[in-house]
């Protein structure tokens, strides 16, 4: 088996781990206008203020904003919800464990310009293997100086439509997959949430492990 087929075929097994997310909306009586409220200010989802805090991942390489009440998933329920043996490294889930967010390290060798080719090559995978994903948008944004190529769309399951956000980046010259979901009827109130926590990322340095020692 080639280069390109193992890739085809890892990103296949990690595209077939989709879980569906719980409904959730806003509370319309806030104290701040939904246009000004951001993962650093808080946001009120479902009545509730969901607080995010910045979180290190994938080996304490980069850090990441994220929902406090997102734990990580243990492994005998990672072991349930994701059968295959290729299953992410890192699944951060909220106390239903239906909204995700979820890291995969890959071992093929990429360059901070590859970005954008993993991410097509990744759409063409799975838009050929499932017909009915729609894809929404796609880009690139420089974050922490890594070109981080991003695509949004959406896929039916069983009994539900899943909103998700995919992005990829170069790190250590492996490619770092992150992915987002949620019910596409809740797109409108994770969709700028999911994009911030993207936004967020910032790559460690060593002496940042240190401590700046």
């Amino acid at each position: 088996m080639g280069k390109d087929d193992h890739l085809d075929e890892k990103i296949i097994k990690m595209i077939d781990q989709v879980e569906t997310p719980v409904v959730v909306s806003y509370d319309a009586k806030t104290e701040m206008p939904p246009e000004e409220r951001t993962i650093y200010t808080g946001l009120k989802i479902a009545g509730q203020w969901t607080e995010f805090e910045e979180r290190p991942f994938v080996e304490d390489k980069i850090t990441m904003m994220i929902p406090k009440e997102f734990t990580e998933m243990s492994s005998e329920d990672a072991k349930i919800k994701y059968p295959m043996e290729q299953r992410p490294q890192t699944i951060q889930t909220d106390s239903t464990g239906a909204v995700n967010f979820l890291f995969s390290y890959m071992d093929e060798h990429i360059t901070n310009d590859d970005t954008e080719m993993v991410r097509d090559k990744l759409l063409s995978i799975i838009t050929r293997v499932n017909p009915g994903i729609k894809p929404q948008s796609r880009g690139k944004e420089v974050i922490s100086d890594k070109n981080v190529a991003y695509v949004e769309f959406s896929n039916p399951t069983m009994d539900a439509k899943l909103y998700n956000l995919m992005f990829f980046l170069e790190l250590d010259e492996k490619t770092l997959m992150g992915s987002f979901n949620c019910l596409t009827k809740s797109m409108k109130y994770w969709q700028k949430p999911a994009f911030e926590m993207m936004r967020s990322i910032k790559i460690l340095s060593p002496k940042d492990d240190e401590g700046g020692a």
